[in-house]
């Protein structure tokens, strides 16, 4: 995964889902029904399925999950030989989720439990810590395992990305039981329709929600 800082060739890197969010759902349901204008049940269970299915394609869609989870990243900084230096050095450290909520702990070296704002800062924006020396000035992180315990995530769903969901989900319950490949269907006079079909590299995102949840997109390369 690339940061927003970029990638490090420098370290080796797994992530491990400690407690799940609850819900990945990133619209309720009232919100749709509202946006619908709808007063009774009758479409709950379709409207429900497509929130869950709409809520997957975004998250895939930005390589992210958007609500809070409880994570745990473990570090191997690549280093030669003893003495185990750092070819260049890591600084900042990138975590794999963002923002940050909450820092439990960061764990240097097997055994050495470090301080927030005396070892380390917090970039909760970037998730990013930044490694402090005896004089509380940024330097690099020495090469040893480094196990960090963190909260991550949107405790509440942007509003944008909300938006991109409703979008969505409302576009599904407009294209209910109709072909979605119609290309075309003309009568003179009296009806015309034309189904649009996306022809984009991310297959069925509109460009309208692309363009909201652009900001939102976490680059990856194999």
């Amino acid at each position: 995964m690339l940061s927003p800082g970029g990638s490090s060739p420098r370290l080796a890197q797994i992530s491990t889902v400690i407690t799940p969010a609850k819900s990945y759902d990133l619209v309720d349901l009232d919100t749709v029904k509202g946006a619908l204008d709808l007063k009774d049940n009758k479409a709950d269970a379709f409207l429900k399925k497509a929130i869950g299915f709409v809520s997957a394609e975004i998250a895939q869609f930005c390589n992210r999950v958007f609500p809070v989870e409880t994570v745990e990243d473990d570090f191997w900084p690549a280093r030669d030989p003893y003495p185990y230096q750092v070819p260049g050095g890591i600084s900042p450290l990138q975590l794999s989720r963002w923002p940050l909520v909450s820092v439990a702990s960061v764990v240097e070296n097997g055994d050495t439990q470090l301080v927030q704002d005396t070892d380390f800062r917090i970039d909760a924006t970037r998730g990013q810590l930044i490694r402090l020396d005896g004089n509380l000035y940024p330097c690099l992180w020495a090469p040893w395992s480094i196990a960090v315990v963190f909260d991550a995530g949107f405790a509440t769903i942007p509003p944008d990305v909300e938006d991109a969901a409703v979008r969505m989900v409302t576009g599904r319950y407009a294209a209910r039981g109709r072909d979605p490949y119609k290309r075309q269907e003309s009568i003179p006079g009296v009806r015309e329709v034309q189904w649009w079909i996306p022809n984009t590299p991310t297959g069925n995102m509109p460009p309208d929600v692309q363009d909201i949840l652009d900001n939102y997109r976490v680059p990856v390369v194999a």
